[in-house]
Order: structure tokens, then sequence, then C-alpha cells
């Protein structure tokens, strides 16, 4: 099924449109000790840009996966010329293609909430080995939120439910997971720095207005909206 919002994203090109944006994206896997020799992979990888991070930072070999025909063709075209080790792919996230224990380093940078949230947590935790780790970046509620509110703003998104942080708790730790930790960052969903763009022609005007729709949102749910970064183990 298409997500109009997805689409926004594909066709502006937009890089780091996460919640924190790439700056949160760097601050976060500073921090981490991946190896060169690691498997990592990047679900939702949209153009590319944390895959490209990631390899080279690291000097490992990453896996970068999207199901939008449309950011995957962007992803291509960073790396053509680049000799960085990336393989990019068309992946769905809630049937991923992969053997499992095939990864030492999964990311997800708002991706889960846009799948079937149970279905994608157990298909990452198949395909994580024992000892590697799982980064989440989420939409969370920061309070119990209005009907109203949990459709105007699923609606918009195409999603199906907004949840809080300990929701997203017991669902990651039903997939397997034993040890959750919360990365420190700022909570508050504000508008991302977006310097990374690779934005196609003839976009339709709808896509404008829903851009538009977006950046209206933000500022006005802040405070009922939020995000969490979640560090998953076995």
């Amino acid at each position: 099924m298409s997500n109009a919002y997805l689409d926004l994203l594909a066709y502006f090109g937009i890089g780091g449109a996460h919640p924190g944006g790439f700056n949160l994206t760097q601050s976060i896997l500073e921090n981490e000790s991946i190896q060169p020799n690691e498997l990592a992979l990047d679900v939702g990888c949209g153009t590319g840009q944390t895959s490209a991070f990631l390899a080279k930072r690291y000097h490992c070999h990453v896996t970068a996966i999207d199901k939008h025909p449309i950011m995957i063709e962007k992803a291509v075209e960073r790396f053509k010329n680049d000799p960085a080790k990336v393989k990019v792919m068309e992946g769905d996230a809630q049937y991923l293609n992969f053997k499992d224990d095939s990864f030492d380093f999964i990311i997800a940078e708002s991706v889960i909430v846009f799948t079937d949230i149970e279905k994608t947590l157990h298909e990452l935790a198949r395909v994580l080995k024992s000892g590697g780790r799982l980064i989440l970046l989420e939409m969370t509620a920061e309070q119990n939120l209005s009907e109203e509110l949990q459709r105007k703003v699923c609606n918009l998104y195409g999603i199906k439910e907004i949840i809080s942080e300990e929701e997203w708790r017991i669902k990651i730790q039903q997939a397997g997971f034993t040890r959750i930790e919360i990365i420190d960052t700022p909570s508050e969903l504000n508008p991302s720095e977006i310097d990374d763009i690779n934005q196609s022609d003839n976009i339709k005007k709808e896509l404008y207005d829903l851009w538009e729709e977006h950046n209206e949102l933000i500022p006005f749910y802040r405070h009922f909206i939020g995000y969490r970064a979640f560090k998953c183990y076995f």
C-alpha cells in the first residue's frame, strides 16, 4: 500500500528526515564500537546517508535496504562513484530476505512505526547475531493522546498507532530482546535540520501540501509526541 508521506521523503530525496536529523545519527553512532569485519544493516535506508556514514566511519560492510523504489534509486546513485562498502537493495523490514543471525549491528531510524511493529521487531531479532546490537529511533506518545489527535497524526503519516516508551519496551522485549537501553537524546519532536536533498523533477503539488502540513504539525504537537532512541541486545 502506498504511503504519501514516504512518497514525499522519496521524491524530495530527503536524507536525515527522522527526528533529530543526521546530527543525532552521528552523535549516536560515534559512541558505537563497530569493527571493520562486522556486518551492518541499515533498515529503511532512504537515500543512504546513514549507510554512507557507517561505511566511512567504521569501514564495515553495510547492507542498505528500503522498500521505496525511488529511495533505492537515489541510494544507488549516492554510491555510484563511491568505493564505500555499501550494498543497496530493495527490502521489506517485515519480511527480511536474510538468513538468521546475519548481522552484528542493525539501525532503523523512524522506520518501524510505518510497518507492522511486532512483525518487524521479530524479523530484526531473527537476523541479528547473538552479541549484536540494534538501534531504533522511533516516534513516541509523551502522554495519553486523544482519539482526534491519534487519528490526525496517523492519517498524516500513514501509520496505525503512536505508542509510548513503555509500550515500545514491551514490544521490543516480546521480540526477544532482554536488554533495552534508552540512549540519552532530547526527546522533544522538533523540526529536523535538512541539508541532504536529492529532489526529483515534477513533484506533485499534493506532496508540497503534505510537507507544509507536516511542518505545521510538529511545533503544535511537540509536547504530545516525541521520540526515543533505543539500544537493544539479547
